[in-house]
């Protein structure tokens, strides 16, 4: 089994705007069976609004069954959250 570091922007409805604070807590509250978060980051996109950067450390192997869908839909999941996009991937 290997690990996989993984770096996701994710994209908030603008009515959701007030409570990303909130959905960065939730995302740091990740079990880490599913990916151990190391960075959770709010960064300016445009126009007053922001996206959080995700850093994760997630394992990876032939006996886990689509480790990287699990953390995405479990970051899909919180309130407010639109989309997510990988924006780096690598082996440890």
């Amino acid at each position: 089994m290997g690990e996989v570091i993984v770096k996701y922007k994710v994209m908030l409805d603008s009515d959701s705007m007030g409570r990303i604070d909130d959905v960065c807590q939730e995302i740091n509250g990740v079990p880490d069976e599913i990916g151990a978060v190391q960075l959770v980051e709010k960064k300016p996109l445009a126009f007053g609004l922001m996206f959080v950067e995700v850093t994760a450390i997630i394992q990876d192997g032939e006996e886990m069954n689509n480790p990287l869908g699990r953390f995405e839909d479990e970051i899909k999941s919180f309130e407010g959250v639109t989309e997510i996009e990988t924006l780096e991937m690598g082996r440890l």
